[in-house]
């Protein structure tokens, strides 16, 4: 085994706390036997970039600023928009 040290939130340790004391474990073999899993049950599953891009045209969004890659800067943090000659 590796050891290593993971940030939990409050809850989590509360959760697991808990989850541990009910099934008698100790919580470390508790977050093992949940990672594993949690770990199986997302192998095999694409996350690819190819697969989030084709979703992504699923969606087929239309309309929108025709300017939008001129005045990007107004768009996202509200400044001036440029005038366009």
């Amino acid at each position: 085994m590796v050891r290593t040290q993971v940030y939990l939130t409050e809850e989590q340790h509360k959760t697991l706390t808990h989850l541990a004391k009910v099934r008698n474990q100790p919580m470390a073999e508790l977050v093992r036997e949940l990672l594993a899993k949690g770990l199986h049950e997302n192998v095999g599953k694409d996350i690819s970039g190819k697969t989030a891009m084709k979703n992504l045209f699923k969606i087929r969004a239309t309309g929108g600023p025709t300017d939008l890659s001129t005045n990007l800067d107004h768009y996202l943090y509200g400044g001036p928009k440029k005038q366009v000659i």
